[in-house]
């Protein structure tokens, strides 16, 4: 009985050493192609140029006109309303177009009305409101757009915080807001989605003396998207550590890293948190009441810093909070109802206070989970008294 042969295996090798060399070519091309595509995607790890630059945000133009705001930007603008309208020069066009150009102007002469006003091109051009969306405004930002686009970012930005602090260049939001106009490396204008969040994250950092924080700056100011304003700390990522889908700031960290100053109440405006970590550092002031603006935070860490005066009631407006650590601060008075509301009926579960009765913790509080001494030992509101019990948050989280 003869024994069916054994069929053969497929050696990759021997069929491409067999296929004609039109064929191999293809072939060849073909490899090479993918595997530059996989080799890239592979070590390529930096940000992309998308994520990093939004097709409407403005690039940063060669000479960007510097803005005056100590002046009233709107009396500027209205001198430039009241200036002739000025037009870019037409490009270069090919013989026929020149002719129709010719035939143009001819019929202008004889009273049939034009496109447009060929002027002298002195690099300023004015056309009333900004188009945000014009490919040209990467090439060429003249000083009348450098303007209009200052005075628009400037009335959106006086929605949010006070006119005098706005334009007190000592305040952490009149620097911001010269930041914004005159040094940000990517130029968001008034209609960008994320110029709010960029701003009062830029308030942020000068209200809490950025420059001195210990871990550096984190890339915060930086001209990329603020979603990229991190840094690996000991392998911890510090700064902005989290976005959702749509780019918007849901997790800060910024754990011991000398913060100082206090928190500006443009804080409330990053109405995606969803967590806020700034235990151990040197705040001061009163904690903003604008933090009850954001629905979504979960997590609030301000414990073991400076900050004094009562807790504010509005936090009670934050029906997902879940942990509050307000502890081992310089705060008095009594915790608001609003918070032991949520504390008792809602997703709070672990609020500590100092409040176990000493001089260092004088706050009175009848729902929290941990009363503290001020130094940042806790107990139990039912185990005053016992040393034995005493945790540190450094125990339980």
């Amino acid at each position: 009985m003869m024994r069916k042969p054994k069929p053969r295996s497929f050696n990759p090798l021997f069929a491409f050493a067999a296929m004609p060399a039109r064929k191999k070519l293809v072939c060849l091309t073909t490899f090479l192609l993918v595997s530059a595509v996989t080799i890239n995607n592979l070590f390529d790890m930096g940000i992309p140029e998308d994520d990093m630059y939004d097709a409407k945000h403005m690039i940063r133009a060669q000479n960007r006109p510097q803005i005056d705001l100590s002046l009233e930007l709107k009396d500027e603008v209205k001198k430039l309303d009241d200036q002739p309208k000025k037009v870019k020069p037409p490009k270069e066009r090919t013989d026929d177009a020149s002719k129709k150009n010719t035939s143009d102007t001819e019929n202008s002469e004889s009273g049939i009305e034009t496109t447009g006003e060929t002027v002298e091109d002195d690099g300023i051009y004015y056309s009333g409101d900004i188009n945000y969306d014009d490919d040209d405004m990467d090439d060429i930002i003249s000083d009348s757009v450098a303007l209009l686009r200052a005075y628009d970012i400037e009335e959106k930005l006086e929605q949010i915080s006070d006119s005098d602090a706005l334009h007190d260049w000592t305040a952490p939001q009149g620097r911001a807001f010269q930041w914004i106009v005159n040094e940000d490396a990517r130029m968001v204008h008034a209609e960008d989605p994320y110029l709010i969040q960029r701003y009062a994250l830029a308030a942020i950092f000068f209200a809490t003396n950025g420059k001195s924080w210990h871990n550096g700056d984190l890339h915060w100011l930086s001209g990329v998207h603020e979603c990229f304003w991190t840094k690996k700390v000991k392998g911890r990522p510090m700064g902005v550590v989290g976005c959702n889908d749509d780019r918007r700031v849901t997790y800060i960290e910024l754990v011991e890293n000398n913060l100082q100053g206090s928190l500006p109440r443009e804080i409330g405006w990053l109405e995606n948190l969803v967590s806020l970590d700034l235990q151990e550092n040197r705040l001061t002031g009163t904690i903003p009441t604008t933090l009850g603006n954001i629905p979504s935070l979960k997590n609030l860490f301000i414990n073991s810093n400076s900050f004094y005066g009562t807790v504010p009631s509005q936090l009670g407006n934050l029906a997902n909070l879940t942990l509050l650590l307000l502890d081992t601060n310089e705060l008095t008075g009594t915790i608001p109802d609003e918070i032991c509301t949520l504390k008792n009926h809602s997703h709070l579960y672990s609020l500590w206070v100092d409040c176990d009765g000493s001089p260092k913790s004088p706050v009175e509080c009848n729902c929290c989970s941990m009363c503290c001494d001020g130094l940042g030992y806790c107990l139990t509101p039912d185990s005053y008294g016992d040393l034995d019990d005493a945790v540190s948050y450094d125990d339980i989280l």
